[in-house]
C-alpha cells in the first residue's frame, strides 16, 4: 500500500483506489498511520503547477477530440478532423474562384453527393466556425486553470463538458 500527500491539506490518496483519507475517516485513516509509524513516508503532493501542466495538457487533448469528432450539417455527417479540414478549405477556394463549381463528396454514412458552390461554402463555413468554437472553449477553459488560487478553485473546473458538438 502506498499514499500521495494531497496539496495544501493534511488528507492522503490511497494509490490503490485513489480515495482521498483524512482523518475524519477512522479506519481508513489508521490504517494509513500505521503505514506511516513503520518510517513509510506519502509521495509528494503535486503542487498547483504541476497540477495546472497536466490540466492544460488534458485540456489540449480535450479540445482535439471535439475539434475532430465530426458535426452535423443539414441532417448530414461532416467530417471535421485535419485532413477533412484541408479538403474543405480547397474545395471552398475553388468554390469561391468559380461560381459554377460542383463536387462528388463522400459523406461519412451517404455515400457520395454533389455538392455546389454555395453548399461547399456553407459546409466550410460551418467546419470552420465548429473548430475556432472548440479552440475558444480551450482558450476559455485555459484562462481558467491559470487563474485558479489553489486546488479548491481549480478541482471545480470541468474541461469534459461544454465543447460543440
Amino acid at each position: 500500500m502506498t499514499y500521495t500527500a494531497r496539496p495544501l491539506s493534511d488528507a492522503v490518496v490511497r494509490d490503490a483506489d485513489g480515495r482521498i483519507i483524512g482523518p475524519e475517516m477512522a479506519d481508513d485513516w489508521a490504517e494509513y498511520q500505521a503505514w506511516a509509524a513503520l518510517g513509510n513516508t506519502p509521495a509528494p503532493a503535486n503542487t498547483l503547477a504541476k497540477l495546472k501542466e497536466t490540466a492544460l495538457q488534458a485540456l489540449a487533448d480535450r479540445r482535439w477530440r471535439a475539434e475532430t469528432g465530426g458535426i452535423s450539417v443539414n441532417g448530414s455527417p461532416v467530417a471535421t478532423d485535419d485532413r477533412s479540414q484541408a479538403k474543405f478549405v480547397g474545395a471552398c477556394l475553388a468554390a469561391t474562384l468559380d461560381a459554377s463549381y460542383s463536387v462528388q463528396w463522400k459523406i461519412a454514412d451517404q455515400g457520395f453527393v454533389t455538392l455546389d458552390r454555395d453548399q461547399i461554402i456553407a459546409i466550410a463555413r460551418a467546419v470552420r466556425a465548429h473548430v475556432q468554437a472548440c479552440f475558444d472553449r480551450e482558450a476559455a477553459l485555459a484562462e481558467e486553470i491559470q487563474a485558479a488560487p489553489d486546488e479548491q478553485a481549480f478541482s471545480a473546473i470541468d474541461i469534459e463538458g461544454g465543447w460543440p458538438s
